[in-house]
């Protein structure tokens, strides 16, 4: 066998090795799931959390061992309406439709809502093909302005809030009531006091007329004899 051939036969084992290696660690390290291939990916259901219908965007929080200088994968969506979706993701200067940012993760968006009202089940999903090892970190699910959306029931504890306010309110006019009964009571009181005052008075007056009464008949008297 020629030099050539073998050293041809050499890059290519190595090529091949070095491919199965990049392979067998290009998988999510804490994945929930297990893909056709054998690998790990992570998937989230988002039916129970939110109205999917309001649905329009996702953004992927990533850490990668090499802050994902290096990398490919897909990202996407499984339901009844969408079926298997897929987003090809990959480092700054690859073709891919979704690019890394300088913290490794990325953003998708739709013009329309992703899901369904009629999905019975709604997933949201990342997979690394290639390149380092990645941990997913979290999700942030986008409403048709971009932002983040809330949860079901994430507007109920305002209103039990406002309950509580007008329960106050209620019991701050029961407190004004109590006040004014008091401001009552106080001024029967003092009523009392007056006219306990005005019958004293009455009768320190009558004493004094019946002793004046009495003393005048007294001097009649004594000038009848």
């Amino acid at each position: 066998m020629k030099m050539t051939k073998i050293l041809a036969s050499v890059s290519a084992c190595a090529l091949a090795a070095s491919a199965m290696a990049i392979s067998a660690f290009a998988e999510v390290t804490n994945g929930n799931a297990i893909g056709d291939d054998g690998k790990k990916f992570y998937s989230v259901d988002v039916l129970a959390d939110y109205d999917v219908t309001a649905i329009y965007g996702v953004t992927f929080d990533l850490t990668w061992t090499d802050g994902g200088k290096g990398c490919g994968g897909g990202v996407g969506f499984n339901s009844e309406s969408t079926g298997w979706k897929s987003i090809e993701y990959g480092n700054e200067g690859s073709d891919k439709a979704l690019i890394l940012d300088a913290n490794g993760d990325f953003t998708y968006t739709s013009e329309n809502p992703i899901f369904a009202a009629s999905d019975t089940y709604a997933q949201i999903w990342v997979q690394n093909w290639w390149g380092a090892e990645v941990t997913f970190e979290n999700i942030t699910v986008l409403g048709k302005d971009g932002k983040p959306l809330a949860k079901k029931g994430a507007d109920d504890s305002k209103g039990d809030d406002t309950k509580k306010d007008d329960t106050k309110k209620d019991d701050t006019k029961k407190d004004d009531t109590k006040k004014d009964d008091a401001k009552k009571d106080d001024t029967k009181k003092d009523n009392t006091k007056k006219d306990a005052a005005k019958t004293g008075d009455a009768g320190v007056g009558l004493a004094l007329a019946g002793l004046t009464i009495a003393g005048a008949a007294a001097f009649v008297t004594k000038k009848r004899k």
